[in-house]
């Protein structure tokens, strides 16, 4: 398993744990830092290299990965990216409820075998810029 890139161990070193908001920030670095694929490439590896580092590897999600990066790149494509990820999500407070995605997505499909191992569309309902 390789090291933590730098936004993985920053974040690490700021926060006490890595619950919903630092995968949040993780994606809002990635995506203000590098192009959208290597951005998704290195939230994978990332969220893979924690799963691993706590024994738990089998918990890696590939659509709940994905599909967070893609809810942050549109909060991000309404506002300059010159802010900080405090200013973001003080005007996107919304990205705070990890439930979020509940409305796009049915528990059935993001329970789904298929689901965890590859990105599947939201079910209910596309995300706006998607539709």
């Amino acid at each position: 398993m390789t090291a933590p890139d730098q936004p993985l161990k920053q974040i690490l070193e700021q926060n006490k744990g890595f619950g919903h908001r630092e995968h949040v920030q993780l994606a809002w670095t990635y995506l203000r830092t590098l192009p959208p694929d290597e951005a998704r490439a290195a939230m994978r590896r990332s969220i893979r290299h924690l799963a691993h580092a706590h024994d738990a590897p089998d918990r890696y999600h590939e659509t709940l990965t994905l599909a967070w990066m893609d809810v942050v790149d549109l909060h991000l494509r309404d506002r300059p990216s010159d802010d900080s990820f405090a200013d973001f999500i003080e005007r996107n407070e919304r990205l705070l409820d990890s439930r979020l995605l509940q409305r796009h997505y049915s528990p059935e499909l993001l329970t789904s075998p298929q689901a965890r191992r590859e990105y599947v569309p939201p079910d209910l309902r596309r995300f706006p810029a998607l539709a």
